[in-house]
């Protein structure tokens, strides 16, 4: 898409969604040709993007103890390799799958250390850094098939520090703690579902004048009911929800094409492809986007600022994050056993 394109379609959805004009519906979910023919015509381009990315990443090997000297939320980004791997786990041929579960048996190695579990004795600011992080780390350890008894063990301990952090949080992540609580069995404090109602999708924000965390509190949002692409066939958004998000993902997503923030583009990227708006024009420009600007070292990032911000760290601290919200995407959209053939009428499953 041309820039110009893309400024034309930031001014007409932004018009929509800050004067009230109602914003056309959803497109159908049936293939296009258009749709189809992008698939096909940059598969190779994806399967070369996924397998240089792997290779970005085994060279990449995180201590979130040491890290945390640095003032970099270590278990974060532990958590973020681990969600990676796992992500290339459930796309990887069968013959792959043995080499990925033993990396990543070295990844989690840490997990199984005393030292690791540590969230009963930092600081209350490290500790909210670092809490959605932990759960998340054991929960994908658990769909990996590796023992997380002790790791089990300590998220009871820290139940009571998380139960008083909870009202502290915002929506989205009280809906995606909501979410970890019935995994692990924890009695929520107060009813967690019901941040829903306050968050940005219910209050029908409106997108024109949302800063960089206020769409990535959006696209949480989004993610959450989907398990982070965990169960892309299911379909939590009502008609009403679908109306506002369309519109509102589409211009944000045009945006950042246009400011070139890989990082924001993917996760909107990965959002449209959740909601099945695999037809809009722009979801296929924030791909070829994506499949265009990875980096010749098979990451994707704003390096200069990474390097600028966090010096020799800026691997961990920030291009970790957008390579695994890159390969996200990218896995949703081409990955062809979660996206079959689709006829009319039919849906993405």
């Amino acid at each position: 898409m041309s820039c110009h394109r893309v400024i034309v379609l930031v001014l007409v959805l932004g018009a929509c969604q800050s004067n009230g004009t109602k914003p056309s519906e959803p497109s159908s979910n049936c293939a296009t040709p258009d749709g189809e023919a992008f698939i096909d015509a940059n598969h190779r381009k994806y399967l070369d993007a996924i397998s240089r990315a792997r290779r970005w990443l085994d060279a990449l090997d995180i201590d979130p103890i040491a890290l945390r000297k640095y003032g970099v939320k270590g278990k974060k980004k532990l958590t973020e390799q681990l969600d990676t791997y796992y992500r290339l786990s459930q796309i990887a041929e069968p013959a792959e799958r043995a080499a990925l579960l033993a990396r990543i048996k070295e990844v989690v190695a840490i997990t199984y250390e005393p030292r690791f579990h540590d969230l009963g004795d930092i600081s209350d600011k490290q500790f909210k850094q670092d809490a959605t992080s932990y759960l998340r780390a054991a929960l994908l350890m658990e769909r990996l098939g590796l023992d997380t008894q002790l790791y089990r063990d300590e998220i009871r301990k820290i139940q009571p520090r998380l139960d008083a952090h909870m009202k502290s949080r915002g929506p989205h992540q009280q809906l995606a703690f909501h979410w970890y609580y019935e995994h692990f069995g924890l009695a929520e404090p107060f009813p967690l579902a019901a941040a829903r109602e306050a968050g940005m999708i219910a209050r029908r924000v409106n997108v024109a004048k949302f800063k960089r965390d206020d769409v990535y509190d959006l696209t949480h949002e989004v993610f959450v009911p989907y398990e982070f692409g965990e169960k892309l066939d299911v379909d939590p958004f009502s008609a009403e929800d679908k109306a506002y998000l369309l519109p509102a993902l589409s211009v944000l997503l045009a945006r950042f094409i246009v400011e070139r923030d890989v990082d924001l583009a993917a996760e909107l990227v990965s959002c449209m492809r959740m909601l099945r708006f695999t037809e809009e024009p722009v979801y296929r420009e924030g791909l070829d986007y994506l499949l265009t600007n990875q980096h010749e070292d098979g990451s994707w990032g704003d390096v200069e600022r990474a390097e600028h911000e966090f010096g020799d760290q800026a691997p961990e601290a920030m291009i970790l994050h957008t390579t695994m919200v890159v390969i996200d995407a990218l896995a949703f959209a081409f990955h062809s056993p979660w996206n079959p053939p689709r006829g009319c009428p039919g849906s993405v499953s």
